[in-house]
């Protein structure tokens, strides 16, 4: 462990001797929410609060997956609270936003006569987040994969010699490094780009019916064989300099991300 992250580290380790050396019992039902918890507590204080939220100990360690590998970005990329989202909504970066979108609706409409690109307005609250954590398919069989390995992990007997400190330094240690499979299909709750409104899904529509959704089962025959996936990139890049994308991992041809300067000033 580097010598500046051990020194860091040092005022917690009577705490972290706390919470790990709890009853046996809890380690029977959930051995590894300890972990879990020890790790929460040295990052940004917004991921302890927002933890509880997410069903099991599985999908938490995969979002804390996520948070590690964020490092000190985590707090910029956070998503917004309402008092944030409200003050956003009055800057000059969210009406050159809007009136981007509208371009792009506008180039789309053009040049598809019959069909239209519905968008989501609202901010993607951190609780929305979590609800798509928690009932995400590609998280469950992720966390269920990623649980299996650190169980397997802290089973070792090298690992049960280490010292608290350095057990949970060992833990985060191969979060970051690990590839979670499959890879989810959406971000950790807090750090997706839609809680920052950084992000837009455009959704294809005629005659009041979804043609073309944001819906990952769908991307081979509804966007590209039908060839929205085409036919919306281009609407994008008709309409402006500042959306980028799609998004490519994972992929999603609905998904750009708005990249301008002025995104959050006045």
């Amino acid at each position: 462990m580097p010598v500046k992250s051990a020194w860091r580290a040092v005022p917690m380790v009577v705490a972290l001797l706390c919470m790990l050396a709890g009853p046996a019992s809890a380690d029977a039902v959930d051995p590894l929410a300890r972990w879990v918890d020890a790790i929460a507590a040295r990052l940004d204080p917004r991921v302890a609060e927002g933890l509880p939220s997410i069903d099991g100990s599985d999908r938490r360690l995969l979002a804390l997956r996520s948070y590690l590998r964020s490092g000190r970005q985590l707090g910029e990329h956070w998503s917004w609270t309402e008092a944030q989202i409200e003050a956003y909504r009055q800057t000059r970066g969210y009406r050159e936003l809007q009136d981007e979108i509208e371009r792009v609706r506008s180039a789309f409409a053009a040049a598809n006569p019959g069909y239209e690109l519905w968008v989501n307005p609202q901010v993607r609250s951190f609780d929305v987040q979590v609800r798509h954590w928690n009932e995400n398919a590609s998280v469950r069989e992720a966390a269920a994969n990623l649980a299996a390995a650190t169980q397997s992990m802290i089973s070792e007997p090298s690992f049960r010699a280490l010292s608290p400190e350095a057990a949970v330094a060992a833990v985060e240690e191969f979060l970051r490094d690990i590839r979670p499979a499959p890879a989810p299909t959406i971000a950790a709750p807090g750090l997706s780009p839609h809680g920052q409104l950084r992000a837009v899904d455009f959704q294809v529509w005629s005659n009041g019916r979804v043609v073309a959704g944001a819906d990952a089962g769908e991307i081979a025959e509804a966007w590209d064989a039908a060839g929205w996936t085409a036919r919306l990139e281009a609407a994008v890049r008709a309409a402006g300099p500042h959306f980028v994308g799609p998004l490519a991992k994972p992929r999603e041809p609905w998904h750009y991300t708005y990249a301008a300067e002025t995104l959050a000033g006045d």
